[in-house]
């Protein structure tokens, strides 16, 4: 969430689920900071009126135990992943987003899972991926962009006053003759009404169809996020995003297979991500049933709240091993292949906050604080994307704790494919 004081998407195929088995172990491996200092406050009757809520739900085979970290995990069989989200919903009423457990291949079974990998090797010739290389680009060529900003909801969210005014100051620098030179017709820009599901869905497809290896793809979503789901991701709110029964907010939001689809199929070796969304539960304090009782994860103080995580960043953007923005050097000279310059490039996914923070409005700046400073860095940096960043989030900061409070964190955060990420956002003078 950002606190303020058609396209039809397939179920994931046996082989996204293989990688998702994969990669699904480093969650219980890298607890926040918060899960590891903390003291569980789950109890024996949290974990009972759990399992009476699978039982009232259908969930017949399905029940709730305490891991090693005290927080709530699910455990037996279950048929699909429409039941493992609905239980893992049920879970997050209870006790909150807080105290339940990402969930592992090792602490469940699923029917559907178990019947798409037991043709994995039959069907091992499909295993192509996707066609990038590790060659550099030439010069880029076409530019892409799709806006997004949404703070009007359909089904009894909160409203975002200033999302849609930051998508709108956003293209407007992609698309100022005068600064990022974007041609209108290569950006699609999309808020509110307009920005369902569906219209955003078809926008990142249309992206993947039109951009080539030299291009360079923009993204930029300003919205709620949804609850961390059974992978931990937080994922992006839409228009028509749904919230009854709770679970459907995961099925029916911009999700991380959606973006890992769209990262995956994407032919542009330059691709740069900006999510300026997070959640918070003030989002959904008007949806009755949402909340945990007392509105907030047991123990919880009430600036809870959960931005993109690391782990999210080496899913969507497929690399192993990421360049985090502390570890990124200062702006280097372009390299030379072949005597020609080689612009920087690569794949750059921005967080709004970090994985345990919200991302929060302003009333002084009438904008998303991080939003405001990130154009103000490419205004002042001529477009420059990693200098826009290292300028805006020490401002960042500082702004969140001077207007809401010394106790309130919010550290923008960058991960990247390569260390010398800093993509120009303007069209270059050569």
């Amino acid at each position: 969430m950002r606190e303020y004081s058609s396209l039809t998407w397939l179920a994931p195929s046996w082989v996204q689920i293989a990688r998702q088995m994969c990669v699904a172990v480093a969650l219980l491996t890298s607890l926040p900071v918060w899960a590891q200092d903390a003291q569980a406050p789950v109890t024996a009757q949290h974990l009972a009126a759990i399992n009476q809520a699978f039982s009232r739900n259908g969930i017949l085979t399905g029940r709730v135990e305490s891991d090693a970290y005290g927080r709530v995990t699910l455990k037996g069989e279950y048929a699909d992943e429409v039941e493992v989200d609905r239980a893992f919903s049920l879970a997050q009423v209870v006790v909150g987003a807080r105290w339940v457990s990402p969930v592992t291949p090792e602490s469940i079974r699923v029917k559907a899972w178990e019947r798409r990998l037991g043709s994995l090797f039959a069907r091992s010739s499909v295993l192509q991926p996707p066609f990038r290389g590790d060659a550099p680009p030439g010069p880029i060529r076409n530019r892409y962009a799709l806006v997004v900003g949404v703070g009007q909801f359909l089904h009894g969210i909160q409203p975002l006053e200033f999302a849609a005014r930051d998508a709108m100051n956003f293209y407007q620098f992609l698309t100022d003759p005068r600064r990022g030179q974007f041609q209108p017709g290569n950006v699609t820009f999309l808020t509110d009404g307009n920005a369902t599901r569906s219209n955003v869905g078809t926008a990142l497809e249309r992206l993947q169809r039109v951009a080539g290896e030299d291009d360079l793809v923009v993204v930029y979503m300003s919205s709620h996020g949804s609850p961390p789901d059974k992978r931990g991701a937080v994922n992006i709110v839409t228009h028509d995003t749904e919230v009854k029964p709770r679970e459907r907010i995961w099925h029916t939001s911009i999700n991380e297979e959606m973006l890992r689809q769209f990262v995956d199929g994407n032919r542009a070796k330059r691709l740069v991500m900006v999510l300026d969304t997070c959640y918070s539960n003030g989002a959904y304090r008007a949806v009755p049933g949402f909340l945990p009782p007392g509105g907030k994860s047991l123990g919880a103080g009430d600036s809870e709240g959960y931005g993109i995580s690391r782990d999210y960043g080496r899913r969507v953007l497929g690399a192993k091993d990421l360049v985090l923005e502390p570890e990124a050097p200062r702006r280097s000279a372009a390299k030379s292949v072949g005597g020609e310059a080689v612009e920087p490039w690569g794949r750059v996914l921005i967080g709004a906050s970090d994985s345990g923070e919200q991302s929060w409005e302003s009333d002084r700046l009438r904008s998303s604080i991080f939003s405001y400073y990130l154009v103000d860095g490419l205004n002042r940096y001529n477009g420059s994307l990693q200098q826009a960043f290292n300028y805006a989030k020490p401002r960042v900061a500082s702004h969140v704790k001077q207007e809401k409070g010394a106790d309130i964190d919010q550290h923008p955060q960058a991960m990247a494919t390569v260390p010398d990420w800093d993509m120009p956002l303007t069209r270059s003078n050569r």
